[in-house]
Protein backbone atom coordinates (compact mmCIF):
# COMPACT_ATOMS: atom_id res chain seq x y z
CA UNK A 1 0.00 0.00 0.00
CA UNK A 2 2.81 2.39 0.90
CA UNK A 3 4.49 1.72 -2.40
CA UNK A 4 1.32 2.59 -4.33
CA UNK A 5 0.92 5.83 -2.35
CA UNK A 6 4.56 6.76 -2.92
CA UNK A 7 4.27 5.99 -6.65
CA UNK A 8 1.16 8.16 -6.87
CA UNK A 9 2.89 11.03 -5.01
CA UNK A 10 5.92 10.75 -7.28
CA UNK A 11 3.64 10.72 -10.30
CA UNK A 12 1.78 13.90 -9.24
CA UNK A 13 4.94 15.67 -8.08
CA UNK A 14 3.59 16.20 -4.56
CA UNK A 15 5.58 15.63 -1.42
CA UNK A 16 4.37 13.24 1.24
CA UNK A 17 2.59 15.01 4.08
CA UNK A 18 5.44 14.44 6.55
CA UNK A 19 8.01 15.98 4.21
CA UNK A 20 5.76 18.92 3.37
CA UNK A 21 5.21 19.65 7.07
CA UNK A 22 8.95 19.39 7.75
CA UNK A 23 9.70 21.89 4.94
CA UNK A 24 7.06 24.29 6.29
CA UNK A 25 8.62 24.08 9.74
CA UNK A 26 12.07 24.82 8.30
CA UNK A 27 10.69 27.82 6.38
CA UNK A 28 9.01 29.13 9.53
CA UNK A 29 12.28 28.84 11.47
CA UNK A 30 14.15 30.62 8.70
CA UNK A 31 11.59 33.45 8.68
CA UNK A 32 11.79 33.76 12.47
CA UNK A 33 15.60 34.01 12.30
CA UNK A 34 15.47 36.62 9.53
CA UNK A 35 12.83 38.75 11.30
CA UNK A 36 14.13 42.21 12.11
CA UNK A 37 11.79 44.16 14.41
CA UNK A 38 13.30 47.49 13.35
CA UNK A 39 12.76 46.68 9.70
CA UNK A 40 9.19 45.61 10.45
CA UNK A 41 8.57 48.92 12.23
CA UNK A 42 10.09 50.84 9.33
CA UNK A 43 7.94 48.96 6.83
CA UNK A 44 4.84 49.62 8.94
CA UNK A 45 5.67 53.32 9.16
CA UNK A 46 6.27 53.47 5.41
CA UNK A 47 2.89 51.81 4.80
CA UNK A 48 1.19 54.34 7.10
CA UNK A 49 2.91 57.23 5.32
CA UNK A 50 1.86 55.81 1.95
CA UNK A 51 -1.74 55.51 3.15
CA UNK A 52 -1.66 59.12 4.36
CA UNK A 53 -0.18 60.29 1.07
CA UNK A 54 -2.82 58.29 -0.85
CA UNK A 55 -5.54 60.02 1.21
CA UNK A 56 -4.10 63.46 0.45
CA UNK A 57 -3.69 62.61 -3.23
CA UNK A 58 -7.25 61.27 -3.37
CA UNK A 59 -8.58 64.48 -1.86
CA UNK A 60 -6.58 66.57 -4.32
CA UNK A 61 -7.84 64.41 -7.19
CA UNK A 62 -11.43 64.80 -5.96
CA UNK A 63 -11.02 68.58 -5.59
CA UNK A 64 -9.60 68.90 -9.09
CA UNK A 65 -12.31 66.68 -10.57
CA UNK A 66 -15.01 68.61 -8.76
CA UNK A 67 -13.48 71.89 -9.92
CA UNK A 68 -13.50 70.67 -13.51
CA UNK A 69 -17.14 69.61 -13.25
CA UNK A 70 -18.14 72.91 -11.67
CA UNK A 71 -16.19 74.85 -14.32
CA UNK A 72 -17.98 72.96 -17.11
CA UNK A 73 -21.37 73.51 -15.50
CA UNK A 74 -20.65 77.23 -15.14
CA UNK A 75 -19.66 77.37 -18.77
CA UNK A 76 -22.61 75.44 -20.17
CA UNK A 77 -25.46 75.96 -17.70
CA UNK A 78 -25.03 79.36 -16.07
CA UNK A 79 -22.02 81.56 -15.21
CA UNK A 80 -23.14 81.82 -11.58
CA UNK A 81 -23.61 78.07 -11.07
CA UNK A 82 -21.74 76.86 -8.00
CA UNK A 83 -21.97 73.93 -5.60
CA UNK A 84 -22.38 74.83 -1.95
CA UNK A 85 -19.32 74.38 0.27
CA UNK A 86 -21.18 71.62 2.15
CA UNK A 87 -21.87 69.72 -1.07
CA UNK A 88 -18.25 70.07 -2.16
CA UNK A 89 -16.96 68.82 1.21
CA UNK A 90 -19.42 65.90 1.16
CA UNK A 91 -18.39 64.94 -2.38
CA UNK A 92 -14.66 65.11 -1.61
CA UNK A 93 -15.06 63.07 1.58
CA UNK A 94 -17.06 60.37 -0.17
CA UNK A 95 -15.16 60.27 -3.46
CA UNK A 96 -11.71 59.93 -1.87
CA UNK A 97 -12.08 56.33 -0.58
CA UNK A 98 -13.31 55.12 -3.98
CA UNK A 99 -10.43 56.87 -5.73
CA UNK A 100 -7.98 55.11 -3.40
CA UNK A 101 -9.73 51.74 -3.75
CA UNK A 102 -9.65 51.82 -7.54
CA UNK A 103 -6.28 53.51 -7.89
CA UNK A 104 -7.76 56.52 -9.66
CA UNK A 105 -5.30 58.89 -8.06
CA UNK A 106 -3.32 61.59 -9.74
CA UNK A 107 0.22 60.39 -10.29
CA UNK A 108 2.50 61.32 -7.38
CA UNK A 109 4.64 63.53 -9.60
CA UNK A 110 1.64 65.78 -10.20
CA UNK A 111 1.66 66.72 -6.52
CA UNK A 112 4.88 68.58 -7.17
CA UNK A 113 3.04 70.66 -9.78
CA UNK A 114 0.06 71.67 -7.63
CA UNK A 115 0.83 75.39 -8.02
CA UNK A 116 1.16 75.07 -11.80
CA UNK A 117 -2.09 73.10 -12.06
CA UNK A 118 -3.94 75.71 -10.01
CA UNK A 119 -2.39 78.45 -12.16
CA UNK A 120 -3.57 76.69 -15.34
CA UNK A 121 -7.06 76.38 -13.88
CA UNK A 122 -7.00 80.09 -13.00
CA UNK A 123 -5.92 80.98 -16.55
CA UNK A 124 -8.73 78.79 -17.91
CA UNK A 125 -11.22 80.60 -15.70
CA UNK A 126 -9.85 83.99 -16.81
CA UNK A 127 -10.13 83.03 -20.48
CA UNK A 128 -13.65 81.70 -20.03
CA UNK A 129 -14.81 84.74 -18.10
CA UNK A 130 -13.06 87.03 -20.58
CA UNK A 131 -14.90 85.40 -23.48
CA UNK A 132 -18.23 85.70 -21.65
CA UNK A 133 -17.58 89.35 -20.77
CA UNK A 134 -16.58 90.07 -24.36
CA UNK A 135 -19.84 88.56 -25.65
CA UNK A 136 -21.86 90.56 -23.12
CA UNK A 137 -20.08 93.80 -24.04
CA UNK A 138 -20.57 93.18 -27.77
CA UNK A 139 -24.26 92.45 -27.18
CA UNK A 140 -24.53 95.64 -25.09
CA UNK A 141 -22.77 97.67 -27.83
CA UNK A 142 -25.08 96.18 -30.46
CA UNK A 143 -28.15 97.01 -28.35
CA UNK A 144 -26.91 100.58 -27.79
CA UNK A 145 -26.16 101.00 -31.50
CA UNK A 146 -29.63 99.70 -32.37
CA UNK A 147 -31.26 102.03 -29.83
CA UNK A 148 -29.25 104.98 -31.21
CA UNK A 149 -30.22 104.07 -34.80
CA UNK A 150 -33.87 103.66 -33.78
CA UNK A 151 -33.76 107.07 -32.07
CA UNK A 152 -32.24 108.68 -35.17
CA UNK A 153 -34.83 106.97 -37.41
CA UNK A 154 -37.55 108.14 -35.05
CA UNK A 155 -36.18 111.69 -35.11
CA UNK A 156 -36.03 111.67 -38.95
CA UNK A 157 -39.60 110.42 -39.13
CA UNK A 158 -40.74 113.27 -36.84
CA UNK A 159 -38.85 115.90 -38.90
CA UNK A 160 -40.28 114.54 -42.15
CA UNK A 161 -43.82 114.58 -40.78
Amino acid sequence: MKDEEQLELEHTGELPTEQAEYLKALEAEELAEDFDPEQAKAEEKAAEQQAEMDEQTAQMTAVMGLGTIEFALKRFIHPEFEFTPETKAYAIENLSPALIKYGALLPEWMGAYDAEIKAAMAVGKLVSEGMDTSRELKAKDAAEAKAKKDAQDNQRDQVAA
